[in-house]
């Protein structure tokens, strides 16, 4: 193929995806602190001035009584009596977020998901709002990005070592100058992240666009009671698994399903997803099951495109550089505007 061609494939890919380059980029770089954020957003609901210890036991016992019929989860929860529990509910066709007391297990505040900013965000990011239809135009907008990041690099090939090591001059003269030199310092630095993104984004994009053509059938939940104590459970893991670090429980849905423990494995890969490696403890007899260590692409995929690692500096360093793609988006859409006059 001619390199005409190939930059014919650079142009109208960068194009086309060119907004949702702009849009994921800018989300993206917004949703690398999300924790963060959705510790500002409800901060007040988050801490309460307690002493006694923690009792997920009880917290668990108020919230299957007040909503059964729910997919119970525990987002956070740790052993200061300060912090309050946080749970999430989930049907087809809503989200809750409960705050618990951590002593009292009285429900301190209950939001819908969708109501939360960091929320709409994310579902902005993954879906534009407009479920399949959205998610299926992310999917192809991810493809393009991939098709455009490989034919600039095949296009720009000859100036990768020059851009790299500072030869190629940065051109300042009139706009047009100053907008291709920034498409290429950015596209030229930023290419491994981009691909990274790119990649990972698209993988994800198309599971989720999979599950939504072809969704498994909806199973009625029954909110089971759970028969063990889930603080007593927790010290059975730490104490039969002393390497793994559970952050996130899934309480059963149905009858003889077990409660699920997922967390981190001290010295798996930090790329990893934490919620891929999981305990199971059978919710009538306590039974706990050996840890099961995920490798799997999902949990990598996931790992490093949701930054589930690093302190601030490093989500910093991913927010800056995740600005990139709505530069070369821009520069090169000015390109082509300028161009074309």
């Amino acid at each position: 193929m001619s390199s005409r061609k190939i930059y014919t494939f650079h142009k109208w890919s960068g194009l086309i995806a060119g907004f949702f380059i702009l849009l994921l980029g800018l989300t993206g770089s917004v949703l690398v602190f999300h924790h963060e954020l959705e510790g500002m957003e409800y901060r007040s609901a988050r801490t309460v001035d307690n002493r006694e210890p923690v009792s997920i036991d009880k917290a668990v016992k108020t919230v299957i009584a007040r909503y059964p019929g729910w997919d119970t989860r525990l987002l956070e929860f740790s052993s200061d009596p300060e912090k309050t529990l946080i749970f999430q509910l989930r049907r087809p066709d809503d989200r809750l977020v409960l705050f618990v007391h951590p002593a009292e297990g009285r429900i301190m505040k209950v939001i819908r998901q969708e109501d939360s900013s960091v929320y709409w965000i994310l579902k902005l990011h993954y879906s534009l709002h407009s479920g399949l239809i959205g998610e299926s135009i992310l999917l192809l907008a991810g493809l393009l990005f991939i098709v455009s990041l490989v034919t600039g690099l095949i296009v720009y090939r000859k100036a990768i070592f020059k851009v790299l090591s500072f030869r190629t001059r940065f051109i300042t003269r009139h706009d047009r100058s100053k907008a291709s030199s920034l498409h290429r310092y950015v596209g030229v630095w930023a290419l491994i992240f981009n691909l990274l993104m790119a990649l990972t984004g698209t993988v994800i994009s198309y599971e989720i666009v999979k599950a939504g053509i072809n969704p498994p059938p909806f199973a009625a939940i029954s909110s089971p009671e759970i028969k063990i104590s889930i603080d007593e459970a927790l010290k059975g893991i730490r104490r039969t698994q002393p390497g793994f670090i559970p952050s996130y429980i899934r309480f059963p849905t149905a009858s003889g399903r077990p409660v699920v423990f997922a967390g981190r494995v001290e010295g798996q890969a930090y790329f990893y997803s934490k919620f891929y490696n999981t305990v199971s403890v059978d919710a009538s007899s306590g039974e706990i099951s050996n840890l099961q260590i995920t490798r799997s692409l999902s949990s990598l995929v996931r790992g490093i495109h949701f930054v589930e690692y690093g302190n601030l500096l490093v989500k910093l360093f991913f927010c800056l550089v995740g600005l990139s793609g709505p530069l070369l988006s821009i520069t090169g859409f000015l390109l082509w505007k300028w161009k074309k006059k």
